[in-house]
């Protein structure tokens, strides 16, 4: 059988070669050829995130950095920025793999670029504001700052991203969101986080009715 010849990306592909593969049917040579390749470059992502102050923004940084099974595949470059350790030498065909699974997962995720992020919220800020007249009256900042709240991502997972939504249209003010959506942390079902958002607004009248059907694509 004909040896396996890997192939290094194309630096001008829009496509990343990460995607093109199966990291579970390469040896151990081939896996660490990958890491060294597919992890220098996303290293190079995750500096620069840092560099030019778009952490807080990037919803895959976040992932990567504050999930505690990854911690363990993290350090810190000799400039203090955090990176994923590449270092190969003596790991097993498993311990490479796993490596080489989260270098797939968030060198692929649309927010590790600086203009990926820009480009997700561009795109999520002129659906919100074509769906919802309301948000014609919130700024980018104030947009962003509410999407990237832990709050908002565990509100998201109890509620969905459309309830969500109808919510801050409804409710027309940022500082309440933002405390609302820090208070339902502990919340667990849909009933409790709707409860919730009844008590803080009140009877919420005033506001425009929300179509059911309107479903903003996340």
């Amino acid at each position: 059988m004909a040896k396996k010849k890997f192939i290094n990306p194309k630096a001008s592909s829009n496509v990343y070669y990460a995607r093109e593969i199966d990291v579970q049917k390469m040896g151990a040579k081939e896996l660490r050829a990958y890491v060294q390749n597919e992890g220098k470059r996303l290293n190079q992502q995750l500096a620069e995130l840092q560099k030019r102050g778009y952490t807080d923004q990037s919803f895959a940084y976040s992932k990567l950095t504050e999930t505690p099974r990854y911690a363990e595949f993290l350090g810190l470059s000799k400039s203090g920025k955090v990176k994923i350790n590449l270092n190969t030498r003596g790991k097993s065909r498993s311990q490479l793999q796993r490596v080489a699974n989260i270098i797939q997962r968030f060198a692929n995720t649309k927010t590790i670029t600086i203009s990926g992020i820009k480009d997700y919220y561009k795109n999520v800020f002129s659906t919100l504001r074509g769906k919802y007249e309301g948000f014609g009256d919130l700024t980018d900042e104030q947009l962003a700052n509410i999407l990237k709240t832990d709050g908002f991502t565990h509100a998201k997972g109890v509620l969905g991203s459309d309830t969500i939504f109808k919510m801050i249209h409804q409710a027309a003010d940022v500082d309440f969101m933002e405390k609302y959506l820090e208070n339902i942390g502990d919340l667990k079902t849909r009933e409790a986080a709707e409860v919730e958002f009844d008590r803080m607004q009140g009877l919420l009248k005033g506001f425009t009715p929300v179509p059911d059907d309107v479903v903003i694509p996340f």
